[in-house]
């Protein structure tokens, strides 16, 4: 990914491997796109899934700068760009809510808004989790906390290395969305990832649904 429209709006260099890409171009390899939106930080990570193991693609961070406008449009164009390069299945991110600071509950609405609207016009199905689902299919406890997530993250995803908080977020979500979806599809018939249909009641919602 060359990150040329994306560098004056604080792009960070994403993290990959030719090993995890050959990896995830296998045919029957699935891809989900986790992002965790913020209006400092937006991260990013893209998990394939061959049907049992778990690899990380790239991910990565854009740092936010400018105006809210800006802002917005930079995560837009980074979402695009990413959906366009490396063709998920799915999107998936975490359910917003509303907590002491209506402003910051409302910019971050903003902020998915932008990664909707992007997955959208690159028609990619946008699935939602709460933060309690997200954490505990990576770590096995719906409470826990930040390092315990990027822990977990990195050794479900064999990764040495020390994941920053937003990236590993972000690849929490689309870990979640893959494991979710195979469980569902084993025990209950439901549709595969990807595909443009409500995922079951209580787990996750697909934006096209709302």
């Amino acid at each position: 990914m060359g990150g040329s429209r994306l560098a004056g709006s604080g792009w960070v260099g994403g993290r990959g491997s030719t090993t995890l890409k050959a990896h995830a171009s296998s045919q029957h390899a699935r891809r989900v796109l986790g992002i965790d939106p913020g209006t400092t930080v937006t991260g990013w990570g893209l998990v394939s899934s061959d049907g049992h193991a778990l690899a990380r693609v790239t991910s990565g961070q854009l740092r936010l700068r400018g105006e809210r406008a800006t802002k917005l449009e930079a995560i837009f164009a980074c979402v695009t760009e990413l959906c366009a390069e490396y063709r998920p299945d799915a999107v998936s991110l975490e359910q917003s809510f509303v907590g002491d600071n209506i402003q910051t509950a409302l910019r971050l609405g903003e902020a998915r808004g932008a990664v909707m609207v992007a997955s959208a016009r690159s028609g990619v199905a946008v699935y939602e989790y709460t933060p309690a689902s997200i954490k505990m299919a990576v770590a096995g406890s719906g409470r826990a906390d930040k390092v315990q997530m990027a822990a977990m993250v990195a050794r479900l995803l064999g990764l040495p290395l020390e994941l920053r908080s937003d990236e590993a977020d972000a690849l929490g979500a689309a870990i979640c969305h893959i494991n979710t979806s195979r469980f569902d599809a084993q025990t209950a018939g439901a549709p595969a990832i990807g595909r443009r249909a409500g995922p079951p009641a209580g787990r996750a919602r697909s934006s096209r649904w709302r």
